[in-house]
């Protein structure tokens, strides 16, 4: 028996109808919760997903902000402002919020150290959906992005004196978060 090609197509429809049927079906009954930590497979799938699509849409562009003290003291100011509440100070993943996110805070002195300057300054301007991390692209000055991005690799080399700078400076409002919860809820 010959299959026409509406045959085929009318297999297909069907075939992507109860496809999307089950998903619907199915969907509501997994964990969506941000407590849970992801599975390798769910893993693999979103880091995939991600890095495929910020590699084929980010720029080539280098950091046109060279590492001049200023430049970086600028960078910091507005990474601490936007993004150490997340990240932490450090770029250490350890967010101010005590919350857990899924996808985890990724360490920005770790695997995020691999990305190219453009992919970073993609990232940072664009955000990725369904992670928690947002876009600034928007609202924010290319420099101050630039700015970010030229703060994020220098997290990776931080010296002795700046890492102490930080961690009192984390030490201080760890501090100033306690005491304030302990006043809200005596």
């Amino acid at each position: 028996m010959k299959r026409t090609l509406l045959d085929i197509f009318v297999v297909g429809a069907l075939a992507v109808m109860a496809l999307l049927v089950a998903m619907f079906l199915l969907l509501p009954w997994l964990n969506w919760s941000a407590i849970s930590k992801p599975g390798r497979i769910e893993k693999r799938l979103a880091g995939y997903a991600t890095s495929n699509w910020i590699h084929r849409n980010a720029g080539t562009q280098s950091n046109p902000l060279p590492p001049t003290p200023e430049n970086l003291k600028a960078g910091q100011s507005d990474f601490e402002e936007h993004c150490a509440g997340c990240h932490g100070l450090e770029g250490d993943g350890e967010n101010r919020f005590e919350a857990d996110f899924n996808p985890p805070i990724p360490k920005l002195t770790g695997g995020a150290q691999k990305w190219s300057d453009g992919e970073l300054y993609f990232i940072v301007a664009n955000g990725i959906a369904m992670t928690a991390m947002p876009g600034f692209g928007k609202n924010h000055d290319p420099k101050e992005i630039w700015g970010i991005v030229l703060w994020m690799r220098h997290l990776a080399q931080l010296s002795p004196p700046e890492k102490e700078a930080i961690e009192s400076r984390t030490r201080m409002t760890t501090e100033q978060h306690e005491k304030m919860m302990k006043e809200a809820h005596p």
